[in-house]
């Protein structure tokens, strides 16, 4: 159902409902609320229960793309937001209550198009007297950084309102204070975050410092700070930067494949762990690009550049998208025995024909094909055709013409190219190509030169016969002439009537080549570097991009020709000017050494900053270089952050609690860590909280006096597994110790001695004996020292606590309690 605003009807229950209205407007927040006339009952029992169904909408853009298929009745995605995940609470006073949404459907990958919230309801409780059972969602508001007090990227990075989103921060505990403004615990970072009334961020996100490590801070694995955590996050923005410009062609992740987390195996760099003595460069994990993690999340992972075929066979194993490879003769033979399904026959990416189906996989030349002849060059093209690569990459440099040409290099290199007429050219001589036509570079140079190194690069004009046939009919001086962009485009269909109908059609492959050349795709890189010493040895990246797009666009390319690039100025650039293209994000670490002449000092590529700023590579997207595990452990489990978080009742501190144990910690033991709000700081003060046996997380935790507060205690199962579903009082005691607890009600067992619930066969739980058989329970809160109201989070569309496959709706009920508050 979509909500629409209506009046609050009030219940008309007994004195619990009349005390409570009559107390909305002029009890104190912290304040218990007036004893009713009635004895305890004998153990804790219903007194009202109000239901949101399920399938509740609020307006906004659509969401759930990445949540994965159809769950529990629910067909995903969904048009507009959907109203769920209620995470914390907080009353109005006014017979309303704020409600917050929590980060959306349950983790950082699939979250993204999720807005956090915080919904303002009404409950129309149904009681022994009466009452519909309703509950009414009447406005919201929404967290957002206009202001940009967030130091990292986040999905909306490139919006006005930098609205945020479930892929940013997960939220799972909320607190007003007395000025109006709101705290809220976050479990990614694990952060505080403060906002005015209307959810404006008004300063960084607060990180926990770890007082058992001096200097560190207590991370969980998503934390921004963290490189292993920031490739889903700038891929997030960039998405969002492309689709809010009409592009909805998914960006495409492009990293050195030694980065990729691949669990130690043979594709690691062990280099990247130890940069020389005198570098200025931190040592770091190799390991930070988690290709599970990004799928979740929709993007293809495409890697580069894998020569051996031990390493293509481990990275095929982790599942990449495709790889770009200077030996595509390896990377054919590596791609026909692949066995992707292991029922033991290779070959799972082979189409009908044999040959590689690109919608399975994307094996790309590199450069052409690098190692086999020399790069960029038609006949590098040719030798990737030849094995039948189903994508031809290559990099390009802009001529003072305006004309894309393949290049690689700012220059044109001496040890790859030489003169035409036979004179010197040494490094001395070197020119740029901006500074040269389109005609002068083809008139005055031949880029066959043969590098060391590469014993099987050759050559051989023979070797390469469709070059040779091209360069002949479009009187180009020779085979290895470097081509324009649109010469190759060109030269692609030139090779498709060769062995279709020309010279080449008695070669034994020549229907392969044919049909794979006719539907193979380009993947062209501007080349540019944005660093203050090389930046001005190339056009500026607008420019750049706009004379490779007009070249794709001119030949209707859109759906075949991608632009890559390390500098991700052009390719946001391409979203906003050239929506029907694909951009690919380029991504390695060739770092600048403070000190030029110790061996491998690089141009910087791409993630390193640039002085104390931030890299100028990444478009002006945040990135925490070589901030990596070993020199900041995760000890905040995944899903391990501010779960609950109470206020104390003077308002000057937070008492933020983690849902689960630190990692080398102590078993079952949680940790309470006190803020002072007035310093924004954590003061070292901590408490410890002691799970039962069955317990495994805690849903909420608040305070309703100065030591005295509810916890709820959970298992991590639903339905008829569920066992630990419980709320404890605390009591905080001496700092560093457990605090004392006791059971105040079993959520499994609740009676319902009036009737307001009817058993039924297909819903558990309801009748005589009440429970609340949900995975997560988070809400609580305290009315008087007798009466508390309990709501649970429903995981939209994923839980089904009470019916079996079907969606669980987010239930509000109120509780009496056999024992008053405050006596542990």
């Amino acid at each position: 159902m979509t909500f629409k605003p209506s009046s609050f009807r009030p219940a008309s229950a007994r004195w619990l409902f009349a005390a409570l209205l009559a107390c909305v407007t002029g009890c104190p927040s912290n304040e218990p609320r007036p004893p009713g006339p009635e004895p305890l009952p004998e153990k804790p029992q219903l007194a009202g229960r109000a239901v949101l169904p399920a399938d509740t909408f609020a307006e906004g853009p659509a969401s759930g793309e990445f949540s994965g298929t159809n769950k529990n009745g629910v067909q995903v995605p969904f048009a507009t937001q959907p109203v769920q995940g209620f995470s914390a609470m907080a009353d109005n006073r006014d017979g309303s209550f704020l409600v917050m949404s929590d980060n959306g459907y349950g983790t950082i990958e699939n979250s993204a198009d999720y807005h956090l919230r915080v919904y303002t309801v009404r409950p129309d409780f149904k009681s022994k007297a009466g009452g519909s059972g309703t509950l009414t969602v009447e406005k919201f508001f929404e967290l957002r950084d206009p202001d940009k007090k967030i130091p990292f990227a986040i999905t909306n990075h490139f919006t006005a309102e930098r609205i945020l989103t479930g892929a940013d921060f997960d939220i799972e505990s909320m607190q007003r204070t007395q000025d109006g403004t709101f705290w809220f615990g976050d479990e990614f970072g694990p952060f505080l975050l403060h906002t005015d009334a209307t959810g404006k961020l008004l300063e960084a996100p607060i990180p926990l410092p770890d007082f058992e490590n001096e200097g560190l801070q207590l991370r969980s694995p998503q934390n921004p700070f963290s490189e292993e955590a920031s490739a889903l996050r700038v891929m997030n923005a960039v998405r969002a930067h492309a689709r809010a410009h009409g592009n909805h062609r998914t960006p495409v992740f492009a990293p050195l494949y030694a980065l990729i987390d691949d669990g130690n195996a043979a594709t690691g760099v062990p280099s990247r762990l130890a940069p020389p003595a005198g570098s200025g460069v931190a040592a770091s994990t190799s390991d930070i690009f988690n290709v599970g993690s990004l799928h979740s999340a929709g993007y293809p992972v495409v890697v580069w550049t894998v020569n051996t075929a031990a390493e293509m066979q481990g990275l095929l194993a982790l599942e990449v998208d495709g790889i770009i490879s200077d030996r595509p003769d390896l990377l054919l033979q590596a791609v026909r025995g692949f066995d992707a399904n292991g029922d033991g026959t290779p070959g799972d990416y082979l189409d009908a024909d044999g040959l590689i189906d690109p919608a399975k996989f994307d094996a790309q030349g590199h450069r052409g094909g690098r190692d086999l002849r020399p790069e960029n060059t038609l006949p590098a093209m040719e030798v990737a055709l030849d094995y039948l690569m189903t994508t031809l990459e290559t990099d390009t440099g802009i001529t003072s013409d305006g004309v894309p040409v393949l290049d690689h290099d700012p220059s044109i290199e001496a040890a790859k190219c030489r003169r035409a007429d036979g004179g010197s050219y040494t490094a001395a001589d070197q020119v740029l190509v901006k500074d040269l036509t389109a005609a002068e570079l083809q008139s005055r140079f031949i880029c066959d030169l043969l590098l060391s190194g590469r014993p099987e690069q050759k050559n051989d004009r023979a070797l390469s016969p469709v070059s040779v046939a091209f360069a002949a009919e479009k009187g180009l001086p020779d085979a290895y002439t470097k081509p324009t962009l649109q010469q190759l485009f060109d030269f692609v269909k030139f090779y498709v009537q060769y062995y279709k109908s020309g010279a080449g059609q008695s070669h034994p492959d020549a229907a392969k080549r044919v049909k794979n050349a006719e539907r193979v795709r380009f993947n062209i890189e501007t080349k540019l570097n944005p660093r203050a010493e090389f930046a001005a040895r190339t056009i500026a990246p607008g420019p750049f991009a706009d004379a490779v797009a007009k070249v794709i666009l001119d030949n209707g390319l859109a759906e075949r020709a991608d632009i890559q690039s390390f500098d991700w100025r052009s390719l946001l650039h391409v979203q906003e000017k050239y929506p029907s293209i694909r951009t690919v994000y380029l991504v390695g670490d060739y770092p600048v050494y403070a000190d030029r002449s110790i061996a491998g000092s690089d141009d910087g590529t791409n993630l390193q900053p640039e002085g104390d700023h931030t890299t100028p590579w990444l478009g002006g997207l945040p990135w925490p270089y070589r901030s990596t595990a070993p020199g900041s452990t995760f000890r905040v489990s995944g899903s391990g952050g501010f779960e609950g978080m109470a206020l104390t009742p003077d308002g000057k501190k937070l008492l933020p609690l983690l849902e689960k144990p630190l990692k080398g910690g102590k078993e079952r033991t949680l940790l309470i860590h006190e803020f002072d709000i007035e310093s924004r700081r954590y003061t070292g003060v901590k408490y410890e909280y002691v799970l039962e046996e069955k317990g495994t997380n805690i849903g909420d935790f608040i305070l309703f006096d100065d030591t005295h507060g509810l916890i709820i205690e959970r298992d991590n199962f639903e339905r008829d597994q569920a066992v630990h579903k419980a709320i404890y009082e605390v009591k905080l005691g001496e700092a560093g110790k457990p605090v004392s607890k006791r059971l105040v009600v079993d959520l499994m067992k609740i009676a319902d001695p009036d009737g307001i619930t009817t058993a039924s066969e297909d819903s558990l739980g309801l009748g005589e004996t009440f429970s609340f058989p949900f995975l997560t329970i988070e809400d609580v809160v305290v009315f008087d020292s007798r009466r508390i109201g309990v709501i649970n989070d429903n995981n939209y569309p994923f839980s089904a606590g009470r019916r079996e496959g079907k969606a669980e709706d987010t239930e509000f009920i109120l509780l009496d309690l056999d024992q008053e508050l405050g006596k542990l």
